[in-house]
């Protein structure tokens, strides 16, 4: 009757469909929400594994899932804890601050609080972390332990003092950290982790006023048979720094040791090693080496690894050839670069070129780099630098293999033929990052300006560039003689140093928008930035060239007395190359003698 279109019917049936959908939303998109949250959250839960690398993609993808699982589900605490836990891992510093931001300062618990202080420890405690990090832990830290002190159950706790202590100790206030120490063992004399603090803070400061207290809090804890007696006896050899202890007792150490079952190898070598530098007797310390030769068995490659490393160290190569013999190293990588390192430091080229041609198992590069270092110890950089070339397309793009040489040339101290294969490696994608990292390690005191311009400029584009790069690039910018003044170029890197200096209030940052308002004929602006007038007393012990800038700035300002201190106390061979070089060419008038030019 009504003979309707099939098409029009269907069309209305979802038009209808979607419009109960949509109208609906509110009543089932909380449980979709829900669901997804739940189902990332799980997801996300698999990265909290510790042995997921901090730094790998895939960490990153699980801090993606759990921001995510957060956002759908933000009344749930469990997806924020998990979120920020994983964030804390790439990224401390961002979770340090919403960790912090969630703490109310009158409800939040005690607990909470001593949380976020050991995580805030925790990563001032990582050596990787960038400035901008540790200054933000650092402030974190602080806050929260002036907090906690305030509550005097917390703070009666020793572990607590002691927490205050290192943290002090940490972030650069060691003599504030060691009044807390004092006050800790004043009311627990033997407290174990405290005597070990105030014996690492006393070396620090080469403060020896608590030497005898130190010895004999030691010496007691040294004698029980278990952990704390090891890192008791580990301490004195600390202590041996600022006090050289007795024969008698490093003898004493070594009975101690052999009686505590929790020791290791490295523990006997320690003080074998302090027994072989504190004596002459060239049979005494051949025993002392024959003993520990007998902690090791030699019949087992890693073992033999290891005790000839130690003689390395201890630089008695002529026993590294004794006991890791040609027979055997020519048959293992490791141990043939040990061998090869000792022909190296004892000078027996005669005898490496022998050797290299007598390991055909060993790899080819190993080979070549050992020819390169016998090449270069006999004063021929040309054909080092020709081996060299050849090894570059061995090691391709693996990136272990590349670590693993550099890594060799950088512990054999051999600079030279390091830098050659770093700089090859800059053009390399895959190893460019490693590459201009090294070659900033190594170089940075003696590279040209230009060369750090250079290398600096390819790391700020990289993701994994830390800001402290980014502001080195600028300050070296602004060294630049040839930048003119006033330009273009010149008005826009004072206003990259003006934004820099609102976020950051470090020594660098100040002393770059110093030297940016003095190249743009500013001194007075350049004198603010100096920071308070009465704390110009900190560019004493800074670096040499910032002490310098400071100088002229002072005296651009007519304060004499503040520009004439700090140039009493400057000593020009301690600056870089590339800062000599500028700071001559700008200021001449201040350099008595004539500046080789940047290369």
């Amino acid at each position: 009757m009504f003979r309707l279109h099939l098409t029009y019917i269907i069309f209305n049936a979802l038009l209808f469909a979607f419009g109960l959908a949509f109208f609906a939303a509110d009543a089932y998109l909380p449980y979709l929400r829900s669901w997804k949250a739940e189902k990332l959250h799980q997801q996300s839960m698999v990265y909290l594994d510790n042995t997921i690398d901090d730094s790998s993609e895939l960490l990153k993808d699980g801090v993606r899932k759990a921001r995510i699982a957060h956002l759908l589900a933000p009344n749930d605490p469990s997806t924020l804890d998990n979120y920020l836990i994983l964030l804390f891992r790439t990224k401390p510093a961002q979770a340090l601050i919403r960790w912090s931001q969630i703490l109310s300062p009158n409800q939040s618990s005690i607990e909470e609080r001593a949380i976020l202080l050991d995580r805030a420890k925790r990563t001032l405690q990582r050596d990787e972390i960038d400035s901008n990090t540790r200054s933000i832990a650092g402030k974190i830290a602080f806050q929260q332990a002036e907090l906690l002190r305030n509550d005097a159950d917390w703070f009666e706790n020793p572990e607590n003092i002691l927490t205050i202590a290192e943290l002090l100790t940490e972030t650069g206030n060691a003599k504030e950290g060691l009044k807390f120490v004092n006050q800790l063992l004043a009311e627990y004399p033997l407290h174990p982790e405290g005597t070990f603090l105030l014996t690492r803070i006393s070396v620090h400061l080469k403060d020896t006023s608590n030497l005898s207290l130190i010895g004999r809090s030691l010496a007691t804890l040294s004698s029980q048979r278990n952990q704390t007696g090891k890192e008791a006896i580990r301490h004195m050899t600390l202590l041996h720094l600022l006090s050289p202890l007795s024969p008698e007792s490093l003898a004493r150490c070594l009975e101690l040791l052999e009686a505590n079952p929790h020791t290791q190898q490295i523990d006997f070598l320690r003080i074998c090693a302090l027994q072989h530098a504190s004596s002459k007797d060239k049979e005494m310390r051949s025993d002392i080496i024959s003993y520990c030769s007998e902690l090791f068995d030699l019949n087992d490659n890693s073992e033999v690894i290891i005790f000839n490393r130690w003689l390395a160290r201890l630089g008695d190569y002529e026993k590294v050839l004794q006991y890791l013999p040609a027979s055997k190293a020519k048959v293992d990588e490791e141990l043939f670069k040990l061998r090869m390192n000792a022909l190296a430091q004892v000078n027996d080229l005669e005898r490496i070129h022998e050797e290299i041609n007598n390991a055909p198992i060993i790899p080819s590069r190993w080979r070549l780099v050992v020819e390169a270092r016998a090449h270069a110890m006999n004063g021929n950089f040309k054909d080092a630098a020709k081996s060299l070339d050849r090894l570059l397309p061995i090691l391709g793009d693996d990136p272990r293999q590349v670590r693993s040489v550099c890594h060799y040339l950088e512990s054999a101290n051999d600079l030279k033929n390091l830098s050659h294969i770093l700089v090859q490696l800059i053009d390399k994608p895959i190893h460019s990052q490693f590459a201009l990292r090294k070659l900033l390690q190594h170089r940075s005191a003696s590279a040209s300006l230009s060369d750090l311009i250079l290398w600096l400029s390819q790391l700020s584009k990289s993701d994994r560039a830390n800001k402290s790069f980014e502001i080195s690039l600028l300050y070296l910018r602004l060294l630049d003689p040839s930048l003119p003044s006033p330009s273009k170029e010149l008005t826009g890197l004072v206003a990259e140093a003006q934004k820099e200096f609102l976020s950051s209030n470090s020594n660098q940052i100040q002393i770059t928008l110093a030297l940016a308002h003095l190249r743009n004929q500013s001194p007075d602006q350049a004198l603010v930035a100096l920071g308070e007038p009465n704390n110009w007393r900190k560019w004493l012990n800074s670096r040499t060239a910032w002490a310098f800038i400071a100088s002229q700035i002072y005296r651009l300002n007519h304060e004499s007395e503040k520009a004439l201190a700090l140039k009493q106390n400057l000593e020009f061979s301690q600056m870089d190359k590339a800062e000599l070089t500028s700071l001559s060419q700008l200021f001449p008038e201040d350099f008595s003698t004539p500046i080789a030019p940047s290369e």
